[in-house]
């Protein structure tokens, strides 16, 4: 991709390199991606002790999960073009103020209807937050260095998963659910403080809102997106039944292998950034989604702890991988609306992230076997290969 019409700026004029001072407000916006993380998946291990605090079933209790993704993944495209004439300072500190607001309601919550209202309100600040992070940490690094900056953001919330969710999960587990809940908002205050204090002003974008989605290419982008995080969350969701079917890993081997593959989402997540700078986008694409095909493909042979391992940290390195390439290039086709675009992208990753899960949870219920779970997934996978193998490149990339 070419630098200077390819540049993500917000509505400001492109600098011929990356800026030497992006780093520190970079990672201030890491910071709340990492709380944005931890808040998405922090639930799932505690859901007994919010079943029980609540006096509800655990899969009502599962249900607070799929408000936060349900919110953020069809209010993303919305809020973003809503607030496209905004300053983006000010509404970055006013989504993580929201959303730190709405996980301590959530610790508070009483019954099950207060809970999911504070979901839907914390899953409405961190749609406002991530593409807007993702946007103000491209323009401050300049096109030079957008992938790495973008996968900095993407890298906060791999964190937030890897590291953050055990924390608060463990948190929740000894003290209670809402302590959990409140260490996760502890987090993003700490985050609105760094915006407030480190973040410079930015200019503010143009507001061309949902034009955007007349160019196919994006739709094209975002559909791939959508597919390719489905297929890998599908099979992700239900580890515990394919291991358990396919190697006879359960206890401990079962959580390293999640450890594994978010250690593999780890180097993904900063490694796309660093190849997208090197080879271009779409060619990071390429490797990462034929990665995703082979390694959920693999699972169906893997009997063994090692090969569960290796395969475990590829897998979660492609999954992860995804993200950051795809922004740079949605971007690309759309420099001044960057929120705009980046917003179409997440929402592709939460709905796909839901489709994928409840798919799998149909399939599951109805008697598939854990193999056949896994060559759905690559099915999924393939079909997201083919969108992007359909995608023109620039002529850069060609």
């Amino acid at each position: 991709m070419t630098t200077s019409s390819t540049a993500a700026g917000i509505n400001s004029p492109a600098p011929a390199a990356s800026s030497p001072a992006w780093g520190r407000p970079v990672a201030v916006l890491a910071l709340g991606s990492f709380a944005m993380g931890t808040d998405s998946f922090v639930l799932a291990g505690i859901l007994p002790q919010i079943a029980h605090g609540l006096h509800i079933s655990t899969g009502a209790a599962g249900q607070t999960i799929t408000a936060f993704a349900l919110t953020y993944g069809l209010t993303a495209p919305f809020l973003a073009a809503l607030t496209s004439r905004l300053p983006r300072k000010p509404l970055l500190a006013v989504a993580l103020a929201l959303f730190v607001l709405a996980n301590l309601a959530s610790a508070a919550a009483p019954n099950l209807l207060l809970l999911l209202t504070a979901r839907v309100v914390a899953g409405l600040g961190a749609a406002l937050y991530t593409p807007n992070a993702s946007a103000a940490a491209a323009a401050l690094a300049g096109p030079a260095a957008r992938g790495r900056a973008l996968s900095v953001i993407l890298g906060g919330l791999t964190v937030g998963t890897v590291f953050g969710v055990p924390v608060g999960t463990a948190i929740g587990q000894h003290l209670s659910w809402g302590a959990g809940l409140v260490f996760v908002a502890a987090v993003g205050a700490l985050a609105l403080l760094g915006v407030l204090v480190v973040l410079p002003g930015l200019p503010i974008p143009l507001a061309r809102r949902f034009a955007v989605l007349a160019n196919r290419r994006v739709v094209a982008m975002v559909a791939f997106m959508l597919l390719a995080g489905g297929g890998s969350i599908m099979v992700y969701t239900y580890t515990a039944t394919v291991l358990g079917q396919i190697a006879h890993i359960h206890g401990t081997g079962l959580a390293a292998a999640l450890l594994a593959w978010g250690v593999g989402g780890i180097v993904g997540s900063f490694g796309s950034g660093w190849l997208t700078d090197r080879l271009g986008a779409a060619r990071t694409l390429t490797v990462a989604i034929a990665l995703l095909v082979v390694t959920l493909a693999a699972l169906t042979v893997c009997t063994s702890m090692v090969l569960v391992i290796v395969v475990m940290v590829l897998n979660g390195a492609a999954g992860w991988a995804l993200a950051t390439p795809n922004n740079h290039r949605l971007t690309a086709l759309a420099p001044t609306l960057p929120s705009v675009v980046i917003s179409f992208n997440s929402s592709g990753v939460y709905l796909g992230q839901a489709l994928g899960a409840a798919l799998g949870g149909i399939l599951v219920d109805h008697g598939i076997t854990a193999r056949a779970l896994c060559l759905t997934g690559v099915a999924i996978a393939l079909a997201a290969a083919a969108v992007h193998a359909l995608i023109p490149r620039p002529a850069t990339e060609s």
